[in-house]
């Protein structure tokens, strides 16, 4: 009996579940070059020739954990973009989320930064949408008054670059102290500033003016 069209899609989505958590599995044992499809197809309980009915060859299946491990990823981003949170407030909960989601993935990044074609497309898919999300949340912090007037669409670029260098940290190999103190200093600047004179400096401004 033949599958209906429906039912095929849901068995197809199963599988490829089941696909994306098993090769997760062996990135994390074995590496990228460990990686074969002897052994996702042996982890995900599946006949090797099985999972060629889903995937031609290594670098398409690796191209799909790719892409299911960012898309969800940047539905957190935009969630935490559409909360009721102060700008500031989202902006350290979206360095938290991405530093989160960097350590559980740590294969998964480090298989981005090797695979330069991957990288590639999936930052030209995702930096635009990245920058209009962060450029949204500054512009509304400067009309609820949380942040300072200045210019949105660079803040967001130097932002966005920061949250590259989380995840570059990551792929490099570095230990999750170094990661989660690279996020703290972020969430620290972005909550309270660099300066040690600003509110000194606030006073002072106040105190010439009465």
């Amino acid at each position: 009996m033949r599958l209906s069209k429906a039912r095929k899609e849901f068995v197809t989505a199963m599988m490829k579940d089941a696909i994306y958590k098993a090769a997760g599995s062996v990135l994390q044992e074995h590496g990228v070059n460990g990686v074969t499809m002897d052994r996702v197809a042996t982890t995900a309980g599946l006949a090797k020739g099985s999972l060629y009915n889903y995937f031609e060859d290594k670098d398409t299946l690796l191209g799909f954990v790719c892409d299911r491990l960012v898309e969800p990823f940047f539905e957190a981003i935009e969630e935490i973009g559409q909360s009721e949170l102060p700008a500031s407030q989202k902006l350290a909960k979206i360095l938290r989320t991405s530093l989160q989601y960097s350590d559980e993935h740590k294969a998964i990044i480090r298989l981005l930064a090797e695979t330069r074609r991957e990288q590639h497309e999936i930052r030209r898919r995702t930096r635009p949408r990245f920058l209009r999300l962060l450029t949204s949340i500054f512009d509304r912090g400067i009309l609820d008054g949380d942040l300072r007037p200045h210019d949105t669409i660079h803040t967001a670029r130097m932002f966005l670059g920061c949250l590259s260098e989380l995840f570059e940290l990551q792929a490099e190999g570095s230990s999750s102290e170094e990661a989660n103190q690279y996020a703290g200093v972020l969430i620290d600047a972005v909550l309270n500033g660099f300066s040690i004179h600003t509110k000194k400096q606030a006073s002072t401004d106040e105190e010439r003016s009465a």
